[in-house]
């Protein structure tokens, strides 16, 4: 039984002069423990148990101000907002009766804190000031004497738009002593940061860690501070890794898994950082909305996100749920003003701004973030007048300098955006910023190492040793696409500049400002850029394909100003690839299978979120398949439809609607089904998730079923959990699962497949290949299983039987992505045992149907075409490596011997003239080395 519970049962029955529980202040005393064990479980995410403890203390006592102010924090904590004031309005008119100043600050803190997160500023900055329950209330708090008084003050006055009064405020707390307890500590790092005197608040919470440790242990409110603090301040900037501020907020998590203020945190962090791929951020914020789904901070960062992805359905949802909850909120407004900027409703735009600008006259987040918002849709045109008005309301706004700088640089205006960064890092006073300091370095870098030249509409920039063979090839290929797009959308795109990168670093920083992008080209609009066919990469991908795919966005973008839903333009550039060159393909069938086969395909409503986390590659490739099936059943010019209709300011729902009659979920079903259609005639085991196979496993009876179908249902699924089991590394699980599998007598070519690769593992060929000889003779084709052994009849030198097996294996799945698993050139290797040069030949030849990237095999096949006289497909051929690696010389003689011999005597000129300017430093074949 409790503590109190039990002293007061003992206190009424024991006599009056009893000496072990003499007076009121022992169970006053017994009153606070519990109360300081209530507050800890809140501060570590336990409300549940916090709030029991305290309704037991309010039991007992119904009018304690100390207990029932708890309470009200931990219906905050909860996003419990109405509980919240009925309780903190209580606690503070109680309080007001007991007389105790620190009591009666806590009640006034807690009132405005909840009146704070639902946007109501006067009614905040009443209370704190004594605007009370009753005439001639005075003040409750005390910012001269409490740091927390004092944050709290310094924070309403700061969020209803009166600055220097806020700092004012702020600076009531900095005479904190460096003894005080945590809270105290905390409260005045907080004043300090919001002053900008980053240094002195890190100190400050580092005191705060200590004190909290020394009490209670660490405190998730002082480490997601801190964290928050080295991200403001380093802004990803390499640090130690004590100063790392990802490492601080799951730290904080760890003591309570769903603290708003660490959750929010590392969504933002997430956010910020493409390479943080290990969760994507929609899903950090979901830990934070599914336990707590008024929270008005986690739906503010939410609409915040989906109007970034272009979710304008879910954006008008979640800020109906705020204008209910929350509808003073600064932040929701400008939120309404962004959302009425996209969708073309200016005026309405306007007209909210000048509303929250006109009390807050120097309140530069309105602006900056409607600016922000657009920037982040690639709008960055639109953005540049909210970006450059918020620099002129605040000019220390060093936020909307670096946002202004990425739209400047990304409308081509590059020395205007360096001037922007400069201001951006003046204004900063020592904060650092990773993607500022990377973006000004490389275009200081380009500035100084690249040239600059003009061909009618297209500019381009590149080094100047490369100048004379880019020209030769990347001039007229840009031009004629342009060209060929414009006849296709009906758009003819307007100046744009192609900048060249013989870096991937530099390519990568100047696109998305981080290293390790894992893209060759992006367009912005206006400006694309893209890496060189002399990169770290060289030899392995086509410049043209790159090419060809971010011009067609110069179309899009330019068609429909920068308004269509990220999925869409890359899914159309990802077909027009295809459409252009069939071997530029993606090749991610394998990847496709996988998620068909676990009911994974990216939800067309979720698809812009993929362009942000870790399936980024597979975004490009599905947004592509889509693509492809509405153009399959619907022709071309309903893709031109759609992007009209974002133009219009529709959203998704209304233009698919209205192009294509249906739904996004209807449009998901479609997909599915084509998907199934897509991967008919591919036969592979997909690589199945641990949750798909944990549910299976539950959902399967032990014994199989009386009749025919379902019983064969009823063994795949056995085998499906055995080659999940087996997949996760737990044979023992799929050992299982194949023997109840068995009980049923059907065959099964699966299960043998799968009984091969575990005696192979376990290191028993003949063994494995009598099971995967079985499963063939069965009618099985599973790719994997064919390649193993074909594989294992090849090192027992039985290629005739190989040959049979990976020729089953080609068919099961032509063009396999990874040269060690491809059956055309295992095939390769068979023939060239047998002298059969020309099927060795022709089975690299297939090959290369679907890896466009491969310069070495290209070349090679077009040598053995040339040598037959096919000059025809020999050129060809010569002509996809040159859309590789343009600085061969002994590329260009071939292909210049091949046009003579089409008599093409301009073409053949232009190869032999290439073939004399390519500079020997440049061809890895005939290299000169200097000094």
């Amino acid at each position: 039984m409790r503590v109190l519970l039990t002293a007061l049962l003992l206190l009424s029955a024991a006599p009056a002069d009893a000496s072990y529980l003499q007076d009121d202040a022992e169970i006053e005393a017994l009153v606070a423990a519990e109360r300081a064990e209530a507050d800890l479980l809140r501060r570590r995410g336990k409300l549940r148990g916090a709030r029991a403890l305290l309704r037991d203390l309010l039991e007992e006592q119904p009018k304690d101000p100390a207990t029932r102010v708890l309470l009200a924090r931990v219906h905050l904590d909860d996003a419990n907002y109405e509980d919240a004031l009925d309780e903190a309005q209580a606690a503070l008119t109680s309080a007001r009766e007991l007389g105790d100043p620190a009591v009666l600050s806590a009640c006034g803190r807690t009132l405005a804190m909840i009146q704070l997160e639902l946007g109501r500023y006067a009614e905040a900055l009443a209370t704190l000031e004594g605007g009370g329950a009753s005439e001639g209330d005075d003040a409750p708090i005390r910012p001269g004497e409490d740091a927390r008084d004092a944050w709290m003050l310094g924070r309403v006055l700061a969020d209803a738009g009166d600055a220097e009064g806020a700092r004012e405020a702020f600076d009531l707390a900095l005479t904190t002593a460096r003894d005080a307890g945590w809270e105290q500590l905390w409260a005045k790092a907080s004043c300090e940061r919001a002053l900008g005197r980053l240094t002195e608040a890190s100190r400050t919470l580092v005191l705060a860690d200590r004190a909290a440790k020394s009490a209670d242990g660490a405190e998730p409110d002082v480490l997601a501070s801190l964290a928050s603090l080295y991200f403001e301040s380093e802004k990803e900037v390499e640090a130690e890794g004590t100063r790392s501020a990802g490492n601080l907020f799951r730290e904080a998590l760890e003591i309570d898994p769903t603290h708003k203020a660490a959750l929010l945190g590392l969504f933002e962090l997430h956010r910020y950082n493409r390479q943080r791929t290990s969760r994507a951020p929609e899903d950090i914020l979901n830990d934070l909305l599914s336990v707590r789904p008024n929270s008005v901070d986690g739906l503010l960062a939410q609409v915040s996100a989906d109007l970034s992805d272009g979710q304008l359905k879910a954006v008008r949802a979640t800020l109906a749920r705020l204008e209910v909850l929350a509808p003073g909120r600064r932040e929701g407004a400008s939120l309404q003003a962004a959302l009425a900027w996209i969708e073309h409703r200016r005026e309405d735009c306007e007209a909210i701004l000048a509303g929250l600008v006109a009390n807050a006259e120097h309140d530069s987040r309105p602006e900056r973030d409607v600016g922000r918002h657009l920037t982040e849709l690639y709008r960055f045109a639109e953005s540049l007048e909210f970006l450059r008005r918020a620099t002129e309301r605040d000019p220390s706004d060093y936020q909307a300098w670096t946002w202004y700088a990425r739209s400047l640089a990304n409308v081509g205006r590059e020395d205007d955006a360096r001037e922007a960064l400069r201001l951006a890092k003046q204004a900063a006073a020592g904060r650092q910023d990773v993607w500022r300091n990377n973006m000004d370095l490389v275009l200081r870098r380009m500035s100084e190492e690249q040239v600059t030249e003009a061909f009618g509409e297209l500019t381009f920039a590149w080094t100047p040793d490369a100048a004379e063979v880019l020209r030769t090839y990347l001039v007229p290929f840009y031009g004629e696409a342009r060209e060929e797009l414009a006849r296709r959308y009906g758009h003819t795109p307007g100046p744009t500049t192609i900048e060249i990168f013989r870096s991937h670093e530099d390519f990568s920083v100047r696109s998305v400002g981080f290293a390790g992008f894992p893209a060759l080209g992006v367009c912005f609009g206006q400006v694309v850029t893209a890496l060189s066919p002399l990169s770290e990469l060289r030899g392995s991908f086509s410049w043209a394909r790159t090419g060809f795919h971010e011009f067609s966005h110069v179309v899009h973008l330019g068609l429909s100003h920068n308004r269509c839903p990220r999925w869409i333009t890359e899914g159309l550039a990802t077909w027009e690839e295809v459409n252009r060159n069939p071997s530029w393909t993606r090749n991610m069938r394998r990847e496709l299978i996988d998620a068909r086969a676990q009911d994974d395909l990216i939800a067309v409503r979720e698809l812009n979120r993929a362009f942000r986390g870790p399936r980024i590659l597979f975004g490009y490739y599905q947004g592509g398949l889509l693509c492809q099936m509405l153009i399959e059943e619907h022709g071309f010019p309903p893709m031109i439809h759609l992007l009209e209709a974002f133009d219009a300011g529709k959203d998704l729902d209304t233009a698919l609607r209205d192009v294509f009659d249906r739904t996004p979920e209807e449009l998901d079903a479609s997909f599915e089904a084509w998907v199934d259609l897509h991967l008919a005639g591919l036969s592979m085991e997909p690589r199945w998730g641990r949750r798909r196979i944990a549910r299976l496993r539950l959902s399967l009876p032990k014994q199989p079923p009386s009749l025919e179908t379902p019983r064969e249902r009823w063994t795949e699924d056995w085998v499906t959990v055995a080659w999940g089991s087996w997949q996760q590394g737990k044979r023992l699980d799929a050992e299982e699962a194949l023997r109840l599998a068995d009980l049923a007598e059907t065959p099964s070519a699966r299960a043998l497949f799968l009984r091969g690769e575990m005696a192979l593992d376990g290191r028993r060929p003949r063994k494995g290949k009598e099971y995967l000889e079985a499963a063939v003779e069965l009618g099985g084709r599973d790719f994997r299983g064919l390649i193993a052994l074909g594989a294992l009849h090849q090192a027992d030198a039985d290629l005739e039987r190989a040959e049979e097996i990976f020729l089953l294996a080609e068919q099961s799945f032509p063009g396999y992505d990874h040269p060690d698993f491809s059956a055309e050139l295992r095939l390769v290797g068979i023939y060239e045992a047998f002298a059969q040069e020309d099927d060795a030949m022709a089975a690299r030849e297939r090959w290369l149907r679907w890896n466009p990237g491969d310069y070495e095999m290209r070349v090679l096949v077009a040598l053995w075409h040339r040598e037959a006289g096919r000059h025809g497909r020999a050129a060809q051929l010569l002509h996809e490596a040159n859309e590789v690696d343009p600085f061969r010389r002994d590329l260009h003689r071939a292909w210049g011997e091949s046009l003579v011999a089409l008599e093409r005597w301009e073409e053949a000129e232009r190869e032999f003239r290439v073939t004399l300017a390519v500079p020997p430093t440049l061809d890895p074949d005939h290299l000169v080395y200097v000094g």
